[in-house]
């Protein structure tokens, strides 16, 4: 496979990347695991919205948004390093608790043990992957892709944004389609180093778009990352989608990728390469 960029040099750009991100709904695991949303919370504030009101953003139209940022110890940048891998097991919990000293029932522990108890309940599936290294996220991609295939990953992006704040947001464009037969959505699991949730979308068709917003009050400008899945009968009855929503299961649905989540999309031209956008 020809790099286009490095594995220090991406993984630099990952480890940059992951300063800031905001809020999205997330999909499969992610969406099963949030938080309960009180009903008052409007489901554009969570970036959540049907394909047609993504359809239909027009410029200037106001969209209440909320984008915080990213917490370090619970979401870190950095990857294992290869010779401590084997050393400290990923399924070893026990081990990290003590050599990281956090302990198991607090908060932080919690959500790592989640993170293990989810990665647990797909091990050995070959549409989905806990990866713990930059070599794994990228063998997994380049397997879904196929050989000679080029690829590269988008992310949304708010370079301006310093402060989590609740604003209203102003749409500059209307959203433009990414264009790519596959792709390969990862998100960032939280643990001790860093731990990427990567799934394929053989079953289910996906589409992607760019949106660009800019806030109102702090002015920061966002290009975000929109991904709708075609069909929702594959989630829950009483899923948040639903209950955000108001739409019927089997219905389609959108959710904004925060900049800690990736998507890797195919290249137009051929070569097996991989570069980031």
């Amino acid at each position: 496979m020809v790099l286009r960029y490095t594995y220090p040099v991406l993984l630099c750009i990952l480890i940059l990347m992951h300063g800031r991100w905001g809020y999205a709904v997330k999909d499969e695991i992610f969406l099963e695991n949030e938080t309960k949303i009180s009903h008052h919370i409007r489901s554009a504030e969570v970036g959540l919205f049907t394909m047609d009101e993504l359809l239909n953003f027009h410029v200037g139209q106001k969209l209440p948004i909320f984008f915080p940022i990213r917490n370090l110890s619970l979401y870190p940048p950095f990857f294992l390093p290869p010779k401590y891998q084997n050393i400290i097991p990923f399924i070893k919990p026990a081990a990290m608790f003590n050599l990281f000293k956090v302990p198991p029932s607090s908060p932080k522990g919690k959500a790592f043990l989640g993170t293990l108890y989810s990665c647990d309940s797909i091990n050995g599936e070959t549409t989905k992957i806990c990866a713990t290294s930059l070599d794994s996220m990228l063998g997994f991609v380049k397997k879904a892709f196929g050989p000679d295939v080029d690829f590269k990953f988008i992310t949304t992006t708010h370079p301006t944004l310093t402060t989590p704040v609740f604003q209203n947001y102003t749409v500059l464009g209307p959203p433009v389609e990414i264009v790519s037969v596959k792709k390969v959505p990862c998100h960032p699991f939280p643990f001790f180093y860093a731990v990427y949730f990567c799934h394929t979308d053989l079953n289910y068709e996906t589409r992607a778009f760019r949106l660009r917003l800019v806030g109102d009050g702090s002015e920061d400008e966002v290009e975000a990352v929109v991904v709708c899945h075609l069909d929702s009968k594959n989630l829950s009855s009483d899923h948040l989608v639903f209950r955000m929503l108001g739409v019927e299961k089997g219905s389609s649905y959108c959710h904004v990728f925060r900049q800690g989540d990736i998507v890797w999309i195919q290249q137009q031209t051929s070569g097996g390469g991989v570069s980031a956008v």
